[in-house]
């Protein structure tokens, strides 16, 4: 007999079923794309009438700096002439370094350059640039001569000192370089002596030409020897001490314990025997 259901019972709802199911996920692709607009109907010049105004404004600039470096050029020229023709004269900064013959060959040069770039106001920057360099070829050496004496007793100084401070370090080494070979600081009072000969022998021969010669006595060759006196000496005086004897570790004696000696059994008496 089936059972009676009781009144008021809910019906029971059906169970609900879920699927799996899968899902890809996609990527969003953006793609950028210049595009090309044309301006129709609007205010302003085309594109290509833009370039060319451009162009045209690239080629006024090249041409304005090439104004300017012209001026730039033959106001140097002119320069030149005004200062180096004061400089040389009898009174002047370079008087002493240039002969009178060549003093006024030179002030003929430097006349006929000046008239010559009042004619020619409208050259080139090169031309300019070649009429200098030819004005410079008799001048230079005169600048030359004359930077050269004003140098001059500074680097007399300088290779002195270094001479006396080396042949000082080598004659009385003390405890700083008493470790070097006398040998070795012989040698660097000798260098020392050389180059001590080579500056006096050129310094009497410079005070007897005249400053309008070329100097035999050059700032640029003392440099040389003020370097290589140098170099040499600190070669030698950079030896390190050697190290200091390393002491040996005493070994301590280890006092070896005798065994005690047996002692003798006493021997038996010939007597006691029976």
């Amino acid at each position: 007999e089936g059972e009676e259901k009781k009144e008021g019972e809910e019906k029971k709802e059906p169970e609900k079923k879920y699927e799996w199911v899968e899902v890809k996920k996609m990527k969003k692709r953006t793609k950028k794309t210049d595009l090309k607009i044309a301006a129709s109907g609007t205010p302003g010049l085309p594109e290509a009438e833009i370039q060319k105004l451009m162009d045209e404004e690239t080629k006024m600039q090249a041409e304005m700096k090439e104004i300017i470096d012209t001026d730039e050029k033959r106001n140097d020229l002119e320069s030149y002439i005004f200062n180096m023709r004061d400089k040389i004269n009898e009174s002047g900064t370079y008087g002493e370094y240039i002969s009178s013959a060549d003093r006024d060959t030179f002030s003929s040069e430097l006349m006929k350059a000046e008239d010559w770039l009042y004619d020619n106001m409208e050259e080139t920057k090169l031309v300019y640039i070649d009429k200098l360099a030819e004005l410079k070829k008799t001048g230079d050496p005169i600048v030359w001569r004359h930077k050269e004496a004003d140098m001059r007793p500074d680097w007399v100084k300088a290779v002195a000192g270094t001479i006396n401070n080396y042949r000082g370090a080598a004659q009385s080494p003390g405890e700083k370089f008493g470790h070097i070979a006398p040998e070795k600081l012989t040698s660097i009072v000798t260098a020392c002596t050389d180059l001590e000969s080579w500056l006096s022998d050129l310094q009497a021969k410079q005070e007897g030409l005249p400053k309008h010669e070329k100097p035999v006595l050059i700032c640029a060759d003392m440099e040389k020897k003020n370097q290589e006196l140098a170099k040499m000496a600190d070669e030698i005086l950079k030896e390190p001490k050697p190290a200091p004897p390393k002491e040996e570790k005493k070994e301590e004696e280890k006092k070896e314990e005798e065994p005690p000696a047996a002692e003798a059994a006493p021997a038996a008496d010939a007597n006691d025997v029976d």
